[in-house]
């Protein structure tokens, strides 16, 4: 549901770092006065948060780049590292850029042999080219050596910053896949409001009663409908596939079961039409949503766009759902977020490393820190009162169930970007009706597989 993405994606990542509250911002900084226990870490060093550790003869300045986020997250960050220059003695220092270019900045410095920067945000679209290519520091031997608990991130969204056994980011955020829903539009339509358990079913029979076009209320809205989000997880509730294990070919067109879970989709917007669609969305008013509008009644998106919804609707009306559950029982959702990366021309990779685990310490994930993140990586921090004060009374732990034990990032593969588009741009053509699903499906699997077949040997699984 990332703050920072290549110009190519920036409208669909950007949804994924919504602001945070008021409220959760005073209690992050309530918090972080709290003691240092290294559960992301247990060679991070031990501090109360006052005076700088003194088993590092003389401060290291380590460099973070990130993409512009608001200036609340931005002034988080800040804050955080300040927090951090007094307890691990490593004064970091950020610099923002805008995302146009960002990565492509970074490539540049690394052939002309240079880093600006020691650690940069990354993407899920963005990192392996980066990695594959040598950029990247590997953290793998960092994790083991200071024994690092991993069990305490989201497993799909910190195994995605894996290829062949090398970890090429430590997430910062994570976010997850989600149907967000008003209450009260179903309570107006007499709707039976959605639960954990709910199937496709039950999904499309409540669309078709909430759907009121007449009054310019259309039943959902399917964000980042494409093959790593939500058409994705159509796919794979449906119990298809969409590549093979060794995520080297596409396979979703000739897998009955994909094809099934994206017609559903697709029908949803041109048999049904309880969906918005790209021509509907035009009659919405600008710089808002249908679902912040009040113009639909659910929303199924990263669960970050929800700090944007609950001021316009209210957040006595907003409540979450899990997506509901194909044929044979299959709820999966898509769990994705952002990570920082150590470059590996950076002179500090050491400091770099000790400053990344202190952030995953209590000290240093429930101090300011929380005010920048779109949802914590590490579950015992988003079940945390302070980040679960904007949920309370709701479900969502219906949704961070399905999170846990059925996440997944089943399209981050090395061609990023190119591979993408290739297999999204003849979905978004059935979408809007002017092809059918078999048509893009396969449209999209043979022209992505051909990138596929130039792979370079050593970028293989």
């Amino acid at each position: 549901m990332s703050t920072t993405v290549p110009a190519a994606s920036a409208a669909s990542t950007a949804r994924m770092v919504a602001g945070i509250t008021t409220r959760r911002i005073v209690l992050a900084a309530t918090a972080a006065s709290a003691s240092l226990v290294a559960l992301a870490a247990c060679g991070a060093p031990a501090s109360t948060g006052g005076s700088a550790d003194t088993r590092y003869a003389a401060p290291k300045r380590v460099i973070f780049a990130k993409t512009q986020a608001t200036e609340i997250k931005d002034n988080a960050w800040r804050d955080a590292f300040k927090q951090a220059e007094k307890a691990i003695n490593v004064i970091p220092e950020l610099v923002v850029e805008p995302a146009t270019g960002f990565y492509e900045k970074r490539q540049a410095e690394y052939a002309a042999g240079s880093a600006n920067a020691d650690i940069t945000i990354n993407a899920l679209n963005q990192f392996l080219p980066m990695g594959l290519k040598g950029m990247l520091v590997d953290l793998n031997p960092l994790v083991k050596r200071d024994k690092v608990d991993t069990s305490q991130y989201y497993k799909a969204d910190y195994e995605s910053w894996l290829w062949k056994g090398k970890l090429y980011g430590l997430t910062l955020q994570a976010g997850g896949e989600a149907v967000m829903y008003n209450r009260s539009l179903f309570q107006a339509k007499g709707v039976k409001l959605p639960h954990k358990d709910w199937t496709y079913d039950e999904f499309l029979q409540a669309c078709q009663r909430l759907n009121d076009p007449a009054n310019g209320v259309y039943a959902v809205h399917v964000q980042q409908n494409v093959v790593q989000y939500m058409m994705g997880t159509f796919m794979r509730n449906f119990g298809g596939k969409v590549l093979t294990e060794a995520r080297d070919k596409a396979i979703y067109a000739d897998d009955a079961n994909s094809v099934r879970g994206a017609e559903l989709n697709v029908d949803l917007h041109t048999k049904h039409q309880v969906a918005w669609t790209a021509e509907l969305l035009k009659n919405v008013p600008t710089g808002s949503t249908p679902m912040r509008s009040k113009l639909a009644a659910m929303e199924i998106n990263g669960i970050t766009e929800a700090v944007n919804i609950r001021p316009s609707i209210g957040a006595e009306h907003l409540d979450y759902a899990p997506p509901p559950k194909g044929p044979n029982g299959m709820q999966v959702a898509r769990v994705a977020g952002n990570a920082w990366s150590i470059q590996t021309r950076s002179k500090e990779h050491d400091a770099s490393w000790r400053l990344l685990k202190w952030l995953h310490t209590k000290e240093g994930m429930l101090g300011p820190q929380l005010a920048a993140l779109a949802w914590p990586p590490l579950v015992w921090a988003a079940e945390s009162p302070q980040w679960q004060a904007d949920f309370k009374g709701t479900k969502i732990k219906d949704v961070t169930d399905v999170w846990t034990k059925a996440g997944h990032n089943q399209v981050v593969i090395p061609e990023g970007d190119q591979a993408l588009q290739l297999m999204n741009q003849p979905i978004a053509r059935a979408l809007a009706g002017q092809v059918s699903v078999r048509e893009a499906l396969k449209e999209g699997q043979d022209k992505v597989n051909a990138v596929f077949a130039q792979r370079p040997a050593d970028w293989k699984m």
